[in-house]
């Protein structure tokens, strides 16, 4: 549908609509698991946006494009791009909402390059811009997911706590698979640091189906990753190696670089 409608936009000369539809169809493809098509369709959406002018589509379309480019492991190209994108974003007309999913990217990317305090300094800009804008859905979806893993990785479990407690809540009031997964697989990787990886098990088998359900390879990999962590920690490596190669076999059919699974803190 989306193809069509771009393709109906371009007939009609319709750039504006046509940018739409690549920042779209860009978003779907990675979702989906087409990595390949999503960076092609996010590098011509960014193009175009920025022969329109467009600050705010621009923006968004960099910061998609970054979070493609952290799990593909190309972590420097993708900071720069979402480096660039906060000095575009400054100018949006979405300007409070470019900045704090833009920061949020950030922060996931300088914690897939084990580097906590940069990823602490970037959640911190993106809450504190977040709140000047008040609620959004949409920033919440990308923000709090990093605030759990970054607040995770700094060894604070309380702090994290609060930020799970608001995914479940969002969770709760919209009922969306997405939503669904990005919390139950938020509350499975926090037990796995509070050491309850019984407890963890049963969130993340919750996030498994959410985001199988949804179509979700990637997320369902990482999910897959928690999960098999939390298996070590019971003793049952026969099963934690199997889900590995699973979410492994994921990752390779993706391109993605494997990296974003579990959380920084495991891995000092």
């Amino acid at each position: 549908m989306v193809a069509r409608t771009r393709g109906q936009a371009k007939r009609m000369g319709a750039p504006r609509a046509e940018a739409l539809c690549l920042n779209f169809g860009g978003a779907l493809s990675y979702q989906s698991g087409d990595w390949a098509e999503a960076e092609q369709d996010l590098q011509r959406a960014i193009t175009l946006y920025r022969e329109l002018g467009s600050a705010s589509g621009e923006s968004l379309s960099q910061q998609r494009l970054g979070v493609l480019l952290t799990a593909m492991g190309r972590l420097d190209e993708a900071w720069e791009i979402l480096a660039d994108g906060v000095a575009v974003a400054e100018r949006a007309t979405m300007r409070s909402h470019c900045l704090t999913r833009m920061h949020a990217s950030m922060a996931r990317n300088r914690l897939a390059a084990k580097d906590i305090a940069a990823a602490m300094q970037c959640m911190e800009v993106g809450a504190a811009v977040a709140a000047g804008h008040g609620a959004c859905v949409t920033c919440s979806a990308l923000l709090l997911p990093e605030a759990v893993r970054v607040a995770i990785a700094a060894g604070d479990l309380d702090q994290a706590e609060v930020h799970v407690r608001e995914l479940e809540a969002l969770s709760d009031e919209y009922g969306s698979l997405a939503w669904v997964g990005m919390a139950t697989q938020a509350r499975g990787r926090l037990q796995v640091a509070r050491g309850a990886p019984a407890d963890a098990i049963e969130a993340l088998r919750a996030a498994a189906e959410a985001y199988d359900k949804a179509a979700a390879p990637y997320e369902l990999a990482r999910t897959r990753q928690v999960w098999a962590h939390a298996l070590r920690e019971l003793g049952k490596p026969t099963d934690a190696a199997a889900l590995e190669a699973a979410a492994e076999g994921a990752m390779n059919r993706l391109g993605a670089a494997g990296i974003e699974g579990w959380v920084v803190l495991a891995e000092q």
